[in-house]
């Protein structure tokens, strides 16, 4: 099997798990850049596998970098990661606006790092289609100030509330769920990714509600979706 190729690009200190994580010489080629313009030269060369790159790197953003893969064909079969602070909602829409295909939150948790890694590489590449499901769900700005509501469908890359009461576009909820077949509890981050409505009506079939896209989400529970969808599919 050809190894697969990574770009990883930031600050020395914000490398050193990922280049932990892909030591195994057997299987991973790691190529590391300090600056924006570096990774674009690498991305145009050698076309890596997967790049992750920090949203704030140097000279050019790994959100800029990020726009050229995903939007400029720059090398379109990568898969771009970009690591981003939590706390900094401006960069986590530079992310999001860049259309990144995962989100690595800093400081960087190894299981997130390579659940997220291994989702890319060698597993889907997308999200499956979402499933119809009814699941009690609590979501909200703040952790501790949660509404309560149902799910209308379910993915592994997000999920749609019922609602009549919006929120904007790219909103970041914290959203709890709990999954019926295996008992498993979800807690996540989502974002806001489109509104369903009277005026905003974007697909008929469904109620009134929010589409929300998983921002910040642990490999075990996106496993535990996939679980689920996987009985829900083979049960309708």
């Amino acid at each position: 099997m050809a190894k697969k190729q990574i770009l990883l690009g930031g600050e020395r200190d914000s490398l050193a798990m990922p280049r932990t994580l892909f030591s195994n010489t057997d299987k991973f080629s790691i190529t590391a850049v300090h600056d924006g313009y570096e990774a674009l030269r690498n991305l145009a060369e050698k076309k890596p596998d997967l790049a992750i790159l920090d949203v704030n790197l140097a000279r050019k953003g790994g959100d800029e970098c990020c726009k050229d893969v995903k939007l400029g064909g720059l090398s379109p079969a990568t898969s771009v990661v970009l690591m981003v602070c939590m706390q900094n909602q401006g960069d986590i829409r530079r992310c999001l606006n860049a259309n990144c295909d995962a989100l690595l939150v800093k400081p960087l948790a190894y299981e997130q790092l390579s659940g997220i890694a291994t989702r890319l590489l060698f597993r889907e590449k997308h999200p499956t289609s979402r499933f119809e499901v009814h699941l009690p769900t609590s979501y909200g700005i703040h952790p501790h100030q949660l509404a309560f509501t149902y799910a209308a469908d379910l993915s592994t890359g997000g999920i749609f509330l019922e609602t009549p009461h919006f929120v904007p576009v790219d909103t970041l909820l914290n959203v709890t769920f709990t999954l019926p077949n295996d008992g498993t509890t979800v807690k996540c981050t989502a974002r806001v990714a489109w509104l369903n409505g009277p005026a905003l009506l974007r697909e008929p079939l469904l109620p009134s509600g929010m589409g929300l896209q998983f921002v910040d989400i642990d490999h075990r529970e996106i496993d535990a979706i996939r679980e689920f969808l996987h009985s829900e599919e083979r049960v309708h």
